[in-house]
């Protein structure tokens, strides 16, 4: 059954409005001089039917108001001829302006006119986006924004504020119309994208909310259906129970005077129930709802007690299971409230999510000339500050023949690589056996050796390089001609090292001489199988790479690998240090073990909200560098899976290690292997650098300008900085004495910001950042 819709009612302003009118009329100046014999003559009968001209569309608001005018003025008197009076009564028009002003203000409260007032603001020279957006400051302006204070700054003169309908002057006295908060790192340059420079303009309605705020919302969406339903309920029961109890006595009345029961039809009333009072009644009997509402209109005297008595004990249930309810709310509330106020953990965890999104990492090795050119481009944020890499246009140490545009970064062998390890590990203890083993495939033949590490760690924390990792059972000497994945060769010396892994023999190869592993020897070649072209014997020091330097070309999936296990360490890094740090300042020997947390989290045995507890209870502010570490672990882990499924890594590894001086032909090696080998990892142990470059296949490897000769110099490259550099970037004019600044661009290069690592640190110094 559909009722009607109740009419609106009148707001306070309205009805005072129309109060006024009618004492107004009641002026003993307003009466005619014969009694009124039709109440429809009245002056406030005269009133009404103006204001239902005017909701009828007949009249418009500035007749209304000349019609109203003349009618507050002289009320039912004649308003024109000789007979006309009320023409000079001052204490009549002064009270008719006022009502007429009043009325101004009425007809702006609601509807079209009210929209109308609202929408002058977004018409005006400040209503695109918020007041902070604009750039105020304008010394010249005499009517522009003034800075109070660091966070606020006055309104300009021609801003349109808004004001209530209902305010008071009172009211308007203690509300700030003068000035607005801006944050203080509030950047004008992202107007109107919803990206906030600080924690101070979040707003957990307009972006995604935290976990800790999805409770809280959840609990209390919940608690007000549970308060709608009950007030809903008992609503319906204050509507019907003297409709009830008048039905019981109707009852009881045709008993008593020996009448059949139902010989009278009666019926409710129009809109005795609204559509709150339908719809709990609907709810309590759920599917049957809408035949009991029929049966309720047929036959009221019979249903409606039923009804009731129905409405009632729903009532007593709800109000004892909300009693219930309010415990696990209570308890809900308690554990998620400090969570939702840490603004900072959410933006900056978001910031650090973004950072090593594989889309940025390609950006920031395809675009490494614009950024080291123009470092304002490079994107920012306080939370990533200390992970991003350093870009240069080239490197001035010859040793590492790096003279192309590049980014580098900063990992040492004495960072928390075990940690990396074990997390790795425990992601890949929860997933398949196949993963698992292609994690230490990969561990072992290139993660270990690529930065000095242990093959892997006991649980003591010693190095263990049994197994996979141990010095090879079958030894080669020198003299005898092998097969390698990269070629024949003759064996030239055997270098056993200090450490296992550490293992490899230097083969003359008829392109040259390098180093090899042995995993990277084939079988022994017949003595008869002659390798032509051999050239002499001796080996040249000069042809290769130094020994803590390596240089691999490796493809797309192989450096964002890379690129994410150095933050991960990184990350780690950190991690280690705010413990340490905040430990100190306690003067506590007892450190949170929050790592072991970690690997409870990537296995599955806590709960990423309990985590994110626990790290905000032990490292306060700082938990954002912790909830950071498992999206980077799986992400990690991801890319680990691709590579080895991709099956170039130990090939182009084992390119790498014969230490081949001659990069160009080390690339070409490479890309024989694969055209997709466009990526240049570069190692330096001894400084604790890692360097990346972008090299696609139609690219001509740079060669150090200083060498270059004058004819092979060519005009200057005038493309674009966010395309990958050319052969042309290296053909500079050779310095001379008539042309001394003609390198100076490539050979100066900004000072690189250096993480502190272990090796570095003096004993006595705390591991700060």
């Amino acid at each position: 059954t559909t009722l009607p819709r109740t009419p609106l009612q009148p707001m306070t302003s309205e009805s005072a409005f129309f109060d006024h009118v009618k004492s107004h009329f009641l002026r003993r100046d307003l009466f005619p001089d014969k009694p009124i014999v039709n109440r429809k003559q009245t002056p406030y009968m005269e009133f009404i039917k103006c204001l239902h001209l005017f909701g009828a569309g007949i009249i418009n608001k500035d007749e209304l108001i000349q019609i109203l005018r003349g009618l507050f003025i002289q009320g039912n008197t004649p308003k024109s001829g000789a007979n006309a009076t009320n023409t000079g009564n001052i204490a009549a028009n002064a009270a008719a302006m006022a009502l007429l002003s009043e009325l101004e203000k009425v007809l702006v409260g609601r509807g079209p006119f009210a929209s109308q007032e609202q929408t002058k603001k977004f018409r005006s020279k400040y209503g695109t986006y918020p007041i902070r957006c604009y750039d105020l400051a304008d010394a010249d302006d005499d009517g522009a924004s003034k800075k109070l204070t660091p966070s606020y700054w006055s309104f300009p003169k021609d801003f349109a504020s808004v004001k209530s309908s209902g305010e008071r002057e009172k009211e308007g006295a203690v509300l700030n119309c003068k000035c607005f908060c801006v944050a203080q790192d509030w950047s004008k340059e992202n107007k109107g994208e919803r990206y906030f420079k600080s924690p101070e303009d979040y707003d957990g309605i307009k972006v995604r909310r935290n976990v800790y705020e999805e409770v809280l919302a959840r609990v209390e969406d919940e608690m007000h259906e549970v308060d709608m339903a009950i007030e809903r309920n008992a609503s319906a029961m204050r509507v019907l129970e003297p409709v009830a109890d008048e039905a019981t006595r109707l009852r009881e009345q045709e008993e008593k005077d020996g009448q059949p029961i139902g010989r009278l039809q009666y019926k409710m009333r129009n809109r005795a129930l609204s559509t709150i009072h339908i719809g709990a009644i609907a709810r309590v009997y759920g599917e049957s709802g809408e035949e009991v509402l029929q049966h309720l209109m047929r036959n009221p005297l019979v249903v409606v007690p039923i009804v009731f008595k129905r409405l009632k004990e729903k009532n007593e249930e709800w109000r004892k299971v909300k009693k219930e309810l309010n415990k696990e709310w209570k308890k809900a509330c308690s554990e998620n409230i400090t969570g939702s106020l840490d603004v900072k953990c959410f933006v900056y965890k978001r910031e650090i999510e973004l950072s090593f999104a594989a889309d940025r990492l390609l950006e920031e090795c395809h675009k490494a000339k614009s950024f080291a050119k123009h470092p304002s481009k490079i994107q920012r944020h306080p939370a990533t500050n200390m992970i991003l890499p350093d870009y240069h246009l080239m490197n001035p140490d010859p040793s590492l023949v790096l003279f192309q545009p590049h980014l580098s970064v900063l990992v040492s062998k004495h960072m928390p690589h075990k940690h990396a390890y074990e997390l790795l590990d425990a992601y890949f203890a929860a997933s398949s056996t196949s993963d698992k083993e292609l994690f230490s495939k990969i561990w072992v033949n290139f993660i270990a050796p690529w930065f000095g590490l242990p093959v892997r760690w006991e649980e003591s924390g010693g190095a263990n390089a049994h197994g996979k990792g141990a010095a090879p059972t079958v030894k080669f000497t020198p003299g005898q001609r092998v097969r390698t994945t990269v070629g024949d060769g003759e064996i030239v010396s055997v270098n056993e090292g200090k450490t296992p892994h550490s293992f490899r023999y230097l083969v003359k190869f008829p392109f040259g001489v390098g180093y090899v592993q042995p995993s990277a020897v084939a079988h022994l070649l017949p003595s008869s199988n002659s390798i032509s072209d051999m050239g002499t014997s001796s080996v040249n020091a000069s042809q290769l790479m130094q020994d803590d330097i390596q240089v691999l070309y490796g493809t797309e999936k192989i450096y964002i690998f890379v690129r994410l296990y150095i933050l991960l360490v990184t990350m780690l890094y950190q991690a280690k240090d705010i413990i340490e740090d905040i430990t100190d300042r306690k003067n506590s020997t007892d450190q949170p073990d929050v790592m072991s947390s970690l690997q409870d989290l990537i296995q599955g045995k806590v709960e990423a909200k309990d985590f994110e507890a626990e790290c905000r209870k032990h490292v306060d502010t700082y938990a954002y560098n912790f909830v950071a570490i498992p999206p980077l672990v799986e992400s990690c882990a991801e890319a680990l899976v691709k590579v080895a499924k991709e099956d170039y890594l130990e090939s182009l590894y084992h390119c790498s290690q014969l230490k081949l001086k001659n990069l160009n032909q080390l690339r070409n090696l490479s890309l024989e292997m694969t055209d997709e080998a466009i990526y240049r990892l570069q190692i330096q142990s001894s400084a604790s650098q890692v360097f990346f470059s972008y090299l696609p296949v139609d690219v001509l490897q740079l060669t150090n300008p200083l060498h270059v000769k004058p004819s092979e110099s060519s005009e200057p490259d005038d493309k674009s900085d966010d395309k990958p550099p050319s052969e042309s970037d290296a053909k500079r004019p050779l310095e001379t004495k008539e042309n001394p600044e003609a390198n100076k661009d490539v050979s100066v290069e900004p000072e690189q910001k250096r993480t502190k690592t272990e090796e570095d640190k003096p004993e006595n110094e705390d591991m700060k950042e």
